[in-house]
């Protein structure tokens, strides 16, 4: 059981070093088989925190608008409690299947470069939408970073923004569902020895990812993303039709 937990806890942190995202997408791919969503969903956020604040330390300076975030942050923070309240109500099977479904279809649509003016030009509302539908599926699992990461490359971003969209969102959103998972006692005694193996484990992987992003192009970007998003998808899809 340990060494797929941890393996699955180095790729993640890797991907998320690299993508400012998907933490939760490729850890719950390995951990779904060996953790309940009570006791993974808690993980997958303190992980991810942890791989932000590495990175974030690692990040290069460049200029981006701050405010291109501030819609998806300040909406996300809404969509968390609602989230975290589902977590014991939800079928996770069922959401397991929904988002892996998503995932197989939105991959492969995505690596045509589809341009879609209405959504190309989309302003703060449909931005703020996007950020509350992420924070109730951060608040659900972790999963913050899998519709707003769709969104910001449909609407053809370039990748030093999209990865700070990602990144600042779901730092913001993961450090709040944290927060309200203590408040909940969501989190509990039980977690205490995968928290320190996650961090043991995850830090010079997260460094590496992060390093690594400034040598790939646009292209080796999108392409990575969208590979990784795509084998989530299908082993989401695969575990959640396992159990039927």
């Amino acid at each position: 059981m340990w060494i797929v937990f941890i393996f699955g806890a180095v790729i993640a942190g890797f991907v998320q070093g690299l993508t400012g995202f998907a933490f939760a997408l490729i850890a719950m791919s390995f951990w779904v088989w060996i953790l309940p969503p009570q006791i993974s969903a808690p993980l997958v956020v303190f992980a991810s925190l942890w791989c932000h604040l590495i990175s974030l330390g690692k990040e290069q300076k460049f200029h981006v608008d701050r405010r291109l975030v501030l819609p998806y942050i300040i909406a996300g923070l809404l969509g968390v409690p609602l989230g975290t309240s589902l977590l014991y109500i939800v079928n996770a099977e069922i959401f397991k299947l929904i988002l892996g479904i998503f995932l197989i279809l939105w991959c492969p649509f995505m690596y045509f470069s589809p341009r879609i003016n209405a959504i190309h030009h989309a302003g703060k509302i449909a931005d703020s939408s996007i950020g509350f539908i992420g924070g109730i599926f951060g608040g659900l699992g972790g999963f913050c970073g899998a519709l707003p990461s769709a969104w910001v490359m449909l609407k053809n971003l370039p990748k030093d923004h999209q990865r700070y969209i990602l990144r600042h969102f779901n730092f913001a959103i993961q450090l709040f569902t944290l927060a309200v998972y203590i408040f909940q006692n969501t989190i509990n005694k039980n977690h205490l020895s995968y928290m320190i193996v996650i961090i043991l484990v995850v830090s010079l992987p997260a460094i590496f990812g992060a390093q690594l992003f400034y040598k790939i192009s646009e292209k080796q970007f999108k392409n990575i993303v969208l590979s990784l998003l795509f084998m989530s998808g299908c082993i989401l899809l695969i575990t959640g039709l396992n159990k039927y």
